[in-house]
């Protein structure tokens, strides 16, 4: 049975597409799972934008609106993971979403992980995808505004009965205006992981690579690329200095 994994916030901007746009290229790269990622926050669409995927001649909108199959929508990325973008033009806007759990169950019988970028919202989208996953992960960043709506995420995700894996600490520094601690606390949940606040993650994002391939040897790409291997129960060996030069030198 294919895992199904939404990926949660209840505020935008906390860097849930980027978590998953990474997430799944280490998975498939990484990891050697089969995996496809799902754009299904159709009102706000930019995973297709992070992997260079966002003028698709057919997308999630399109099969939406019952003019194309999930599979004829779907593009492999360069990391060996499945895409099924969302459209970014506004005339595509309005959707069909109570079809979200029926196209996710198609994915569900091909990919052994099928991973569902969502809405920031408790909106309409978020409501169809908690009807199709079985498993939810939740991004905050460590200030209160994330945290007060992560936890009306994790309320509302409890409600549906479907395993909170836990929650992942993005942009993580030393002057955060909450410590791990207090985040935690206020939570009440268990931490995943942290990902560490860095520059180069918005430079993947200009350039549609995932940091995790742009630069595989960041502190912010190995913090992702281990817990990509604890979603899945391997462990990740950080690689020597020794490795890292040479990877660098291209020997």
């Amino acid at each position: 049975m294919a895992r199904i994994i939404g990926v949660f916030s209840g505020k935008g901007g906390v860097g849930k597409t980027t978590f998953v746009a990474n997430i799944g290229a280490a998975l498939a790269h990484d990891f050697g799972r089969r995996v496809v990622a799902v754009d299904a926050n159709t009102s706000g669409s930019s995973l297709g934008v992070h992997l260079g995927m966002h003028f698709n001649p057919l997308n999630l909108n399109n099969v939406l609106r019952g003019e194309a199959n999930p599979f004829d929508a779907l593009s492999e990325h360069g990391s060996g993971m499945w895409v099924l973008p969302a459209s970014i033009k506004l005339r595509d806007y309005f959707v069909d979403y109570s079809k979200i759990p029926d196209v996710i169950g198609e994915l569900a019988k091909r990919f052994e992980i099928v991973l569902v970028d969502t809405a920031p919202s408790l909106g309409e989208e978020t409501l169809w995808v908690l009807n199709a996953v079985n498993e939810a992960i939740i991004v905050t960043n460590p200030d209160l505004p994330s945290v007060i709506e992560a936890l009306k995420m994790a309320k509302l995700i409890n409600t549906y009965g479907i395993k909170l894996l836990g929650v992942i600490l993005n942009r993580q520094r030393k002057k955060a205006p909450l410590s791990r601690e207090q985040v935690m606390a206020l939570l009440g949940l268990p931490l995943i992981g942290e990902i560490p606040e860095d520059r180069r993650v918005e430079e993947g994002i200009k350039y549609s690579i995932p940091v995790v391939h742009l630069y595989p040897d960041a502190k912010v790409s190995l913090a992702m690329k281990k817990i990509a291997g604890e979603l899945v129960g391997e462990g990740f060996q950080y690689p020597s200095l020794f490795q890292m030069l040479k990877r660098r030198l291209g020997l």
